[in-house]
């Protein structure tokens, strides 16, 4: 069985009734004693302004099972290790991912204490940062190492990463996908000038921080940029001195306390541009900053002119593991402090990444490939294919809250895929809306999908159910959706369940409202299969039996029609992994069902599979042969046509108002609108 990787490819309602939900939770701190001492713990560290974790003071240990104990001194934590010397003078190591989150609080608390082998000057931190990008690019290597140095990396002799999968989809995930622990609500201070806004939120589960960045230039000489960094378990927050830079955060490091930043001006002021990265560090409440890297120069040529790439996304994994890709398809591995790289590969024109919530696997979308990647080794751990090969531009890809599903987004549609099995289960179209997702997708519930950080929708049904509003950021991670607001008084930021109850309890009423959906249980349809060929007859009674088993009623005429077709056969060159490329006799198989001459749902299958079986002695060559003398017909017998589906309107957008109901974000809690 072999694994195929082709080539990638070129609101609101009349507000009837109101209701308010306040943000909180149901389990109260008096019922949980321990987590009062927790966060008056936590509370002291950061009136402390996050000093430092080391101290020559033993201390209780604890694992994050709770067996275990030790008092034991800190020495120093090193690649996501924690070395400790026991009374006896031993010295004991755990992975900090394996100690309670107490312990994990207190090491991330602190300033990293700890100076850089071979480094007199202390640490990487040491050296002022360059705000001027001309003057940055123009440093040469001094030595120190790491971000300090400025290395120029030649990615083409980096290990590439090994992209030959599993013959079978087999992939190990992690039991849970949560956060692992109850997150509280932050609040934020006032902006400092009229035109601050928050422009970026990140949120890490490993550290368990959250920063949000501030970036401000207009209206004065030198634009200003500083950082607000929450502890997700106490809900405190420590707000930095503005620095001189335009620059935003994308990751957070490990310790909590350093964070990967990126250039967001156009240049023209001598700033950081979308090219450049620094580390920036809390020290009291002022920031120390690095260097700036440019992580991929002269990656595209444009106009006979050499361009440096952009940073599209990072994430940082368990020992620090630095993952970058870049907006030319570029995605690399390095470590975060010294900037060794591990591995690299190219992806295609269209691509996107995300990670799930422990970190241990990246989901990549590289065209119409997905590959899960374990990046500690380098390797794809799974790997499937988009066996239609639609036209995948506004590609997004997203993990699920229960970490068994990837969120597949592109064009008009929304796809998911069983991690479990490696099948696809569900095919969302919105074939009114030109591109559904043109900038963002969150995924903050296995059946629901968030759009541009406003509109969600039901995905097995499609219908958009509500449109949230007046939230700066949504940003969910392992099934916390963390609500960023502000106005010039303060800010908060707010973990929360997408959806709502009130969303929920709508979506049950509205299956009751025949002015709602076009398709329900016992729905009339007809069949069409003139585009069938030779295969009609067959084809429609296939088609038949699928409509019975999704509860359909079937006659000879209604406004609901199941249109089934059959296109080719065209000669196809297809590629599969370590196994070269054929030529294959290739039949598209569709069906769509159609209302008022527009397709409102779509599916369909080829006869040419992603993963190929062969037989004792045969050749891929024989069995795609084999397979390329007639359509996929079990496609159309082994359909599952939604139960439910929203009536569309004249116009489908996500920015139309065609959700059941509206609910603004406040300071005060979430306001419904029916």
């Amino acid at each position: 069985m072999i694994s195929r990787t082709p080539q990638p490819s070129q609101w609101s309602r009349s507000p009837r009734h109101r209701d308010t939900y306040f943000f909180g939770h149901q389990n109260s701190f008096a019922q949980r004693p321990w987590a009062c001492l927790f966060c008056i713990a936590v509370a002291w560290l950061f009136a402390c302004q996050i000093g430092l974790a080391q101290t020559d003071a033993p201390r209780e240990w604890t694992d994050s099972t709770g067996k275990f104990k030790v008092t034991a001194t800190l020495i120093e934590v090193k690649d996501g290790t924690a070395f400790l010397k026991g009374k006896d003078g031993k010295t004991l190591k755990i992975p900090v991912a394996k100690l309670s989150a107490a312990d994990q609080s207190f090491l991330a608390a602190g300033e990293n204490p700890f100076m850089e082998e071979g480094n007199e000057a202390g640490s990487i931190f040491n050296a002022p940062a360059e705000t001027n990008s001309e003057n940055a690019n123009q440093n040469t290597r001094n030595g120190q190492g790491g971000w300090n140095s400025e290395p120029v990396i030649n990615w083409n002799e980096v290990e590439t990463l090994d992209r030959n999968a599993e013959s079978t989809w087999s992939l190990e995930l992690s039991p849970k996908n949560d956060l692992g622990f109850t997150p509280k609500q932050a609040t934020l201070n006032k902006l400092n000038r009229a035109f601050e806004d928050i422009r970026k939120l990140v949120i890490d589960p490993i550290s368990q921080r959250a920063v949000a960045g501030y970036t401000s230039s207009f209206s004065h000489e030198k634009p200003e940029s500083r950082l607000a960094i929450s502890d997700l378990v106490s809900g405190k927050t420590i707000h930095t001195t503005p620095v001189v830079g335009d620059m935003c955060p994308i990751a957070i490091l490990n310790d909590g306390v350093t964070f990967v930043m990126y250039g967001t001006s156009d240049g023209r002021g001598g700033y950081e541009t979308r090219d450049q990265l620094q580390l920036w560090r809390l020290d009291g409440k002022k920031i120390i900053r690095t260097k700036s890297w440019i992580p991929f120069p002269n990656e595209s040529e444009s106009f006979g002119r050499k361009e440096n790439g952009i940073l599209a996304s990072a994430f940082v994994m368990p020992n620090n593991r630095l993952v970058l890709q870049s907006n030319h398809g570029r995605l690399v591995c390095v470590d975060a402090l010294t900037l060794q790289p591990y591995w690299q590969t190219q992806l295609g024109r269209e691509h996107s990444v995300c990670a799930n919530t422990d970190r241990t696997l990246l989901g990549v979308a590289d065209g119409h490939t997905i590959m899960i990647i374990d990046p500690q080794t380098g390797t794809v751990k799974a790997s499937t294919v988009l066996e239609d090969k639609p036209n995948v531009a506004w590609l997004r890809v997203r993990w699920s809250p229960s970490g068994t599903k990837l969120l597949y987004s592109f064009m008009s549609e929304l796809r998911v895929l069983d991690l479990t099995s490696g099948q696809w289960t569900h095919k969302a179209s919105f074939p009114g809306s030109h591109v559904l997702a043109p900038n963002e997708i969150d995924y903050p519930h296995d059946d629901y999908a968030l759009v541009e950080n406003r509109l969600l929708i039901h995905i097995p049904s499609q219908i958009k159910v509500c449109a949230y509003q007046d939230a700066k950021q949504i940003v969910t991670v392992g099934g916390t959706s963390f609500i960023s607001l502000h106005d010039n008084d303060r800010g908060l930021i707010v973990p929360a369940k997408i959806p709502h109850p009130a969303v929920e309890t709508l979506l049950t009423q509205a299956v009751d409202d025949p002015s709602v959906f076009l398709i329900r249980p016992g729905v009339e349809v007809a069949i069409n299969t003139q585009g069938c060929g030779q295969w009609s007859q067959s084809v429609a009674e296939s088609l038949r039996k699928a409509a019975v088993a999704s509860g359909y009623k079937v006659v000879e005429q209604s406004p609901v029609t199941i249109v089934g077709s059959i296109s080719g056969p065209t000669q196809e060159a297809v590629s599969y992994i370590a196994a070269g490329s054929y030529v294959a006799n290739v039949y598209n198989s569709s069906i769509r069902l159609v209302y008022d001459g527009k397709d409102v749902w779509t599916t369909g299958g080829t006869n040419i599979p992603g993963v190929i079986s062969t037989s004792q002695g045969q050749s891929i060559k024989e069995k795609l042969d084999e397979l390329g003398k007639s359509p996929n017909l079990w496609v159309f017998e082994n359909t599952v046509f939604p139960k439910i589906l929203q009536k569309p309107s004249a116009n489908q957008g996500p920015g139309s108002n065609e959700a059941l109901m509206t609910s603004k974000f406040t300071m005060n809690g979430l306001v419904d609108s029916k």
